[in-house]
């Protein structure tokens, strides 16, 4: 699709106004100095480039940087633990920790020395590259209506490493990808994220409100087992919650709060045992 929506863009490239992918023509720092009219030096000096930084300033950086570490956690966590959640039938063991510490210790330094933001897991292409591997087979559910469940999955690193090799040898070919128009690739992210919300709870509660005769229901087990009134108030609460966040992404002026409020999300898990029971939160957790 992307082959053929670009070559449907290329024929009226002279007639159109048509916002094309930005790719540097050469392999170099993208950011040019304005004192200098020349590209940033590869290793970044903490003490300043055209002036000393001063010196408070680089421990007042430490407030954001904090920020942008709690996130940069919690989306590599919370990813992978999305990945390797029991429905996802992996066999594999999984290493939470040992990922970060891996990165700790090999990239991160050189992204620091060199200026470059730090790696981590990204949700939506995690889980679109797990659904490639994946083969499902479709069950009945109790009380009528099918779902799909996971047969098997091939657990494997070639994927994963030709994925990375071709986003590498990407640089080598920025003339061909500056062919591509920015609405090509704003639907392919479209079509990841609505194909990673298959089997996200959140989104099959929030789906039930659309069904006004609760016996059409279909019988999920977290139907089965928790209240009426106690699933959709803690879906009214989810669903709230993830507007917050919507909203905090959306409107710059107020996205340096998103990883603090992201890590406020904890504390807004461990109030919900005043309101849930524990064997409701077990459900619908």
């Amino acid at each position: 699709s992307i082959l053929v929506f670009s070559g449907l863009a290329a024929i009226w490239r002279d007639e159109v106004e048509i916002a094309w992918l930005e790719v540097a023509s050469e392999f170099r720092p993208t950011w040019t100095n304005p004192a200098t009219s020349e590209a940033r030096p590869w290793v970044i000096s903490p003490m300043g480039i055209n002036k000393d930084f001063p010196i408070w300033a680089i421990f007042l950086m430490a407030v954001p940087a904090l920020g942008l570490t709690v996130l940069g956690f919690l989306d590599q966590n919370l990813t992978t633990i999305i990945v390797n959640r029991p429905a996802s039938g992996l066999k594999k063991p999984v290493g939470y920790h040992l990922d970060l510490f891996v990165c700790a210790i090999c990239i991160y330094p050189v992204c620091a020395f060199l200026g470059l933001p730090f790696p981590h897991n990204s949700t939506a292409p995690s889980l679109i590259h797990q659904m490639s591997l994946t083969t499902f087979e479709t069950v009945p559910m109790p009380g009528g209506g099918t779902r799909q469940v996971v047969s098997k999955v091939a657990e494997q690193r070639v994927t994963n490493l030709t994925i990375h090799v071709l986003i590498g040898l990407s640089l080598a070919v920025g003339s061909v990808v500056s062919n591509v128009p920015k609405a090509v690739t704003f639907g392919v992210f479209l079509v990841m994220g609505f194909s990673s919300l298959s089997g996200n709870q959140l989104f099959e509660r929030v789906w039930l409100w659309t069904v006004w005769d609760r016996s059409a229901y279909p019988r999920f087990r977290f139907v089965t087992k928790v209240p009426y009134k106690s699933l959709h108030k803690y879906t009214m609460i989810q669903f709230a919650c993830f507007i917050v966040l919507y909203i905090l992404t959306s409107v710059s002026a107020v996205a340096v709060v998103f990883p603090f409020f992201m890590a406020s999300l904890v504390f807004v898990r461990k109030s919900l045992r005043w309101v849930f029971t524990q064997e409701e939160l077990a459900e619908l957790d």
